[in-house]
């Protein structure tokens, strides 16, 4: 499923192509039966993954909740492909962007990194094609959209188990000092009420008169 380069390298490249399917991006025939198939057996779910007609289907990982929660903990930069100007791009990584705008795949491709730890991840957005611009979706298209992990390149190689659990204790660290904060806040709150209802409402209330009916014997 994935492919490594030279472990002696000092980078390590990673890409994430889908064996069972990759077989279809340069093989006409099989691809014609693969579309064919799809087609006679009706799988309206199938369609979703051929982006452009006639062209493969996506051949890399789809990224589910918990890798999007591991690459952005870990990543959280990101800038499109284009743009990115930190670390060279490899050129395993170059190759799959170029297939990838060549077939279609992806309306925008990212690259995610952290700036402390130069250990990027190459990302492909995917339209969810059972959406349409009258969709409330499609306001918030790049947020709902499906996304897609072509690669990733670092100086030490990490399995994808070994960086979610990095990203989860990040990811408790953090939330548990923000919440920590929060507590304290809280107790001060709680501390300074008296004189918080003091600032709200003043000291003492004037003394009124009593009401008119009162006076009346």
């Amino acid at each position: 499923m994935l492919q490594n380069n030279n472990e002696s390298m000092a980078t390590v490249v990673e890409t994430f192509i889908i064996e069972e399917t990759s077989n279809l991006i340069h093989d006409g025939e099989a691809l014609k039966k693969w579309n064919e198939k799809v087609q006679e057996l009706g799988l309206e779910g199938q369609k979703d993954v051929l982006v452009v007609k006639d062209k493969s289907p996506i051949p890399f990982m789809w990224m589910n909740d918990a890798i999007i929660a591991t690459f952005e903990t870990l990543c959280p930069t990101k800038v499109l492909v284009e743009k990115y100007d930190k670390t060279p791009i490899p050129l395993e990584i170059l190759d799959l962007v170029s297939l990838s705008k060549n077939e279609g795949y992806f309306y925008k491709m990212e690259i995610w990194y952290n700036e402390q730890e130069k250990d990027p991840v190459c990302v492909g957005y995917c339209e969810d094609l059972t959406k349409t611009e009258k969709d409330e979706w499609y306001k918030y298209k790049t947020y709902y959209a499906k996304k897609y992990l072509i690669g990733r390149w670092a100086d030490v190689k990490a399995s994808l188990d070994t960086l979610t659990k990095k990203a989860r204790q990040i990811f408790i660290a953090n939330n548990k000092s923000a919440i920590e904060q929060q507590i304290r806040d809280a107790k001060r709150m709680l501390e300074d009420i008296e004189m918080t209802a003091d600032r709200k409402f003043g000291g003492a209330m004037p003394s009124t008169p009593l009401p008119f009916l009162n006076h009346i014997r």
